[in-house]
């Protein structure tokens, strides 16, 4: 259950679960029964996201069509640099979605993660608590917080956070907890040159600075994707870069 809460995939969940205790189908079918997990909505309301509470809470930067918001120092430097040494401690490659959530590693993202799991530390789950309140969801719905390391000259290349409909990946990737409505992110140290997110279609660079919290929904209000929500890692030049990123979905397993 705790790795299903996480946002890993169900097929990755079963794959790592058969390889590490040599489980059989049987095995595994039992053991998502005892789970007990709620089934898929019939409908979702993507308008209640729409209109989240982060949006009478944070600044927005004004774009057409596209929902996204900065909270300034939301975390103190004290949290951010607790957290970086944290993120330090347990690194590992990033990687990209696929078909197969395979754990894929290439060079579309060079970048190194760390999982900040909430059942794991009391100061994630802390950490973890302010987002929850910040947009008052169900924290069910969100996946694990993910921090991420970036040495000079890593980068992740264009993307979209939510997963395309109709493909694979999707099928994949929203079989649990559905599509991804909100991203979280905030930088933990400041950057002196380069290391900015780069909305391409926005043509809008957001600066690294401690403690600076930005939040974008992936969705219209009628749950299908914004793909002006496109963005990418630009790689610092000076210095090494931290950030932390917290997705949310589109409903609870539990």
């Amino acid at each position: 259950m705790e790795c299903s809460l996480s946002g890993a995939s169900k097929t990755q969940v079963i794959r790592e679960f058969k390889n590490r205790y040599k489980l059989h189908d049987d095995d595994i079918t039992y053991l998502l029964e005892c789970c007990c997990f709620k089934k898929k909505p019939k409908k979702i309301k993507y308008l209640d996201f729409y209109k989240n509470k982060l949006t009478t809470k944070c600044k927005r930067i004004e774009y057409p069509f596209t929902q996204i918001y900065k909270y300034e120092k939301f975390l103190n430097d004290d949290e951010c640099s607790d957290m970086i040494r944290f993120i330090d401690s347990r690194l590992t490659d990033s990687t990209v979605a696929d078909p197969d959530d395979s754990c894929l590693v290439n060079d579309y993202r060079t970048s190194q993660s760390a999982s900040l799991g909430y059942f794991e530390d009391d100061f994630f789950l802390n950490i973890d608590k302010k987002l929850v309140n910040l947009l008052d969801l169900n924290p069910f719905i969100g996946e694990n917080m993910q921090g991420q390391k970036y040495l000079p000259g890593q980068y992740y290349k264009e993307h979209h956070d939510f997963f395309t409909p109709f493909t694979p990946e999707f099928k994949t990737y929203c079989e649990w907890m559905g599509q991804r409505t909100w991203t979280t992110m905030i930088y933990l140290n400041d950057v002196k040159e380069g290391g900015e997110t780069y909305f391409k279609h926005l043509k809008l660079k957001i600066k690294p600075q401690k403690g600076l919290l930005i939040a974008w929904n992936n969705l219209f209000f009628n749950g299908i994707p914004n793909y002006k929500t496109l963005h990418e890692a630009l790689p610092p030049i000076s210095g090494d870069k931290y950030i932390i990123t917290k997705w949310w979905r589109s409903w609870s397993l539990i």
